[in-house]
């Protein structure tokens, strides 16, 4: 299989496809849950969103860094 040369249109369809998800409702998810389940979501979200904005050739951003570690920190009281 040939590697792709771009990674930003993988990246996108992967980012449409989570926020698909988080319009679906669950079924097994036991209800006590459900706030981890979201924010593991988000957590995919914020963590693409970065991957892509590296791939476009930003420069890493500390901030955003910062509360992508604090939303991963955060799940632990879910």
């Amino acid at each position: 299989m040939a590697k792709r040369k771009n990674r930003l249109g993988p990246i996108d369809h992967e980012v449409r496809q989570l926020e698909n998800l988080k319009g679906l409702e669950p079924i097994k998810t036991p209800a006590e849950y459900l706030d981890l389940s979201n924010a593991l979501i988000d957590l995919c979200l914020l963590a693409l969103e970065e991957v892509r904005s590296l791939e476009a050739g930003d420069p890493a951003n500390q901030e955003r860094l910062d509360t992508l570690a604090q939303r991963a920190n955060a799940l632990k009281d879910l």
